[in-house]
Formats: structure tokens, C-alpha cells, sequence
């Protein structure tokens, strides 16, 4: 009875710390601006996720013409195939408040402007995509022990990552 309760014991005190632990394993991990600036061409944007706007407009993906010196407006991305929503969990970064940049990199299928919002719209079949440091987390105490310079374990969403890993291996995504 008493190896029982220790091996409970331990069991219960060793959980926190893995959970802890697999705080610090990087899974991807975040490029600098400047860096992203410099492999910016045609087809690549630094879009902000603007979950607010979702409602409105269909899509949260923006690329200000003040990250995209290529760009002469702001340009509304539509985002397609290897997006990060088809990876990051909501919890972590669908929050009103966070301004996360991300690099987008990918053929544009369409240009089209709005005619209701004079935006300039694209449609962006992705195949690579980065995180722009520092990376900025909603949603639980563990914002305070991760670290901005790499996503971890915790900021994907197991089930979108099988799923959109199952579509590419299937060729239906």
C-alpha cells in the first residue's frame, strides 16, 4: 500500500513538471522583422490577424503597405492552403488584442478591389508561412512562462494539424 501511494505521488508531482518542461521545446520558431522584410517578393506579405474585422469583411488577414513596402494600399489576404489557422490554436491567438505578424509566402490567385470598402483584395494559396518576433499569446497563465521567441507545443491545435497534415498527404487540401 505504501509503494502505491508513492508511486502516486511521484506521479503527481512529476505531471507540472513535464507540462512545464514541454513549455520550453520549440516547435517553430519565430524569424526577426528585418529578416522577414528582406524575403519579401511577389507573392509574400507580413499580414496582421485582425479577428475583429473577421465579421465584417470574411477574412482576418491584413498586409498594411507599412510592413509591405511593395504594396501601395492595404491589401486584404485571403488565405488558403498552408495557413496558420489551419495550425494555431484559437485559444492562444483569436484574441481581440493580440497584433501577432506573420509571413506569408505563397502564389496570389486573384486581385479584385471591394467595391463597398475600396480595398484591394488578394487571394493567397499559402505554402509557407513564419511567425515575426516577438510572439504575443492570450488566453492562460502560461503567456507569462512561454517564451516570444518560439511557438511550442501548446500554441498548436492538435486536431487542425492532423487534419490539414491527413488533406495534404490525401491531396484533398
Amino acid at each position: 500500500m505504501k509503494k502505491i501511494v508513492i508511486t502516486y505521488a511521484v506521479v503527481l508531482g512529476a505531471t507540472p513538471l513535464i507540462l512545464v518542461l514541454l513549455l520550453m521545446i520549440p516547435v517553430k520558431f519565430a524569424v526577426g522583422l528585418d529578416e522577414a522584410l528582406q524575403n519579401l517578393d511577389a507573392g509574400s506579405y507580413i499580414c496582421v490577424a485582425d479577428y475583429k474585422s473577421k465579421v465584417a469583411t470574411n477574412t482576418e488577414w491584413y498586409a498594411g503597405s507599412h510592413f509591405n513596402p511593395h504594396l501601395d494600399e492595404t491589401l486584404e489576404v485571403y488565405a488558403s492552403g498552408n495557413s496558420p489557422t489551419n495550425y494555431l490554436s484559437k485559444r492562444e491567438f483569436e484574441s481581440f488584442d493580440i497584433d501577432n505578424l506573420f509571413l506569408l509566402t505563397g502564389k496570389v490567385d486573384r486581385f479584385e478591389k471591394d467595391e463597398e470598402t475600396y480595398f484591394l483584395r488578394a487571394r493567397l494559396n499559402v505554402d509557407n508561412w513564419e511567425i515575426i518576433y516577438p510572439i504575443r499569446r492570450e488566453g492562460s497563465f502560461f503567456k507569462y512562462l512561454m517564451s516570444p521567441k518560439y511557438l511550442n507545443i501548446y500554441d498548436f491545435d492538435l486536431k487542425k494539424v492532423v487534419r490539414s497534415m491527413w488533406m495534404r498527404m490525401t491531396n484533398w487540401g
